[in-house]
């Protein structure tokens, strides 16, 4: 009856999973990807904003390896062959994804589609129908009101971050989220003068105050400007140069800069789908409505950034499969946004899942908060990076949330993720054995701390 069991639009990673995942099951899939297979996340996002991150990171460790007796001279960087790096590492993995697609026989169109109805895409004049249709065209920066009747090639967004044929003497970046500070951390690494401009009283909103107290002192010994509870008031493009007017409280501030960077959310990239044509409902921002299946309409499904919650490209791949699982009925499936653990790649990394200490404090009592500092653990002193701390939060002797400060926290938050969800009990983790000398044994400390009973620091 349909020219396909499911049509994809979108190539990101919420996109191609979900298509590969279907043609795994044997159904007949199309996706439809307008620009390069991998969306946001593997060409202008995730991917090479951390390969960016790796080379400031060594670049950083090189200027400071004096103290670990190893005495390197005239430490420089190349900008071009930091680009070429990067670009050498997304090219592998969107090769990789694009081989996988073929492999698995997904038909892959490239173009802008848009909706006839609920069962029909098209690309220009070009049809599709499809019994089911999953949406994954992800988000694009949105642009605060102020900024609109401003037009300049000054005024960037983070993915032009990567087209500098050469780094700016200095830039003022709007918005102290995830985006702006990890694109801070990079070029404060290479030496450009960076201010932050956050309209809130507090960067990254939502992860835990003490950990963004902490990062705010390490990014201003990067040199590092930061300004909280400030808004940009007036831009004007003088000498080559951007003069920007911003208030603090009653206090005017003048900064100049060379570019000014927009990092101040994102918008759902539907303008083009027509979705006036179906059922499919929109919020704030144009994030298309769904309930908790993941569905959008009758036959229509919806995942990542489109939805809004959590820009994640691994919430988006995550949700991407559940909602293959529940267009062919095989078992329905619901997502607990809690469960789902945020990294941001400073240095040290930053990385939570479930309730921070401020939220579990408006939610719960009897709670029992358990930290522990990196300056006691060797592995961290052994590396150089040892400032931070693992914090763990129960309720009823259930861990019901984490946020880590250290090194490689990225990489031990699936483990706190999966205790979260299975609300494990104090008395089961403290069982748990951890390797030594490593930073995760922190992780078992914090654990004890919240119980009256770490080893390595008073409680």
């Amino acid at each position: 009856m349909y020219d396909y069991d499911l049509i994809v639009i979108g190539g990101g990673l919420g996109g191609y999973g979900a298509a590969i995942r279907a043609a795994q099951k044997e159904k007949k899939v199309l996706l439809i990807e307008k620009n390069r297979i991998g969306g946001v996340c593997l060409n202008v996002g995730c991917i090479p904003t951390k390969a960016l991150l790796q080379s400031a990171h060594i670049y950083d460790q090189a200027k400071n390896s004096d103290k670990f007796g190893v005495k390197v001279e005239n430490v420089s960087y190349d900008w071009e062959s930091i680009i070429s790096y990067k670009n050498s590492i997304v090219n592998k993995l969107v090769k990789g994804v694009e081989f996988l697609l073929k492999k698995n026989k997904v038909i892959v169109e490239k173009g802008e589609a848009f909706l006839k109805d609920n069962h029909t895409v098209s690309i220009g004049d070009k049809k599709f129908t499809g019994e089911n249709i999953l949406i994954a065209v992800g988000s694009k920066p949105a642009v605060p009101k102020s900024f609109e009747a401003f037009n300049s090639d000054k005024m960037i967004f983070s993915d032009k971050v990567f087209e500098f044929e050469k780094l700016p003497s200095s830039i003022t970046i709007v918005g102290g989220g995830v985006i702006g500070i990890e694109i801070a951390s990079v070029l404060g690494s290479f030496g450009v003068d960076v201010k932050i401009i956050e309209i809130m009283d507090e960067i990254l909103p939502g992860i835990d105050r003490e950990i963004t107290s902490n990062l705010k002192r390490i990014l201003k010994k990067k040199g590092i400007t930061i300004y909280t509870s400030t808004a940009v008031k007036n831009i004007i493009e003088a000498d080559n140069l951007l003069k920007i007017t911003v208030e603090k409280g009653n206090e005017q501030i003048e900064i100049e800069s060379e570019y000014i960077l927009i990092a101040t959310g994102r918008v759902a990239n539907t303008c083009a789908l027509k979705l006036e044509n179906t059922d499919i409902r929109t919020e704030t921002r144009g994030f298309i409505k769904v309930n908790d299946f993941l569905r959008a309409g009758e036959n229509i499904y919806a995942v990542g950034d489109v939805i809004g919650g959590k820009l994640l490209a691994h919430k988006a791949l995550h949700e991407g499969l559940i909602a293959v699982e529940n267009m062919f009925r095989e078992k329905m499936k619901k997502i607990d946004d809690t469960l789902i653990p945020a990294v941001i790649y400073t240095t040290p990394e930053i990385a939570n899942v479930g309730f921070s200490e401020e939220e579990a404090k408006n939610k719960f009592s009897d709670l029992k908060i358990g930290k522990f500092p990196l300056a006691a653990n060797g592995k961290s002193l052994i590396e150089g990076e040892s400032t931070g701390f693992m914090k763990v939060i129960f309720h009823e002797n259930r861990l019901i949330g984490a946020s880590l400060m250290s090194p490689s926290a990225g990489e031990m938050i699936h483990g706190l993720a999966y205790m979260v969800k299975e609300k494990a009990k104090y008395e089961d983790l403290k069982e748990l054995v951890f390797p030594h000398p490593t930073v995760s044994e922190s992780i078992g400390e914090a654990f004890m701390n919240a119980f009256n009973e770490a080893i390595h620091i008073m409680n």
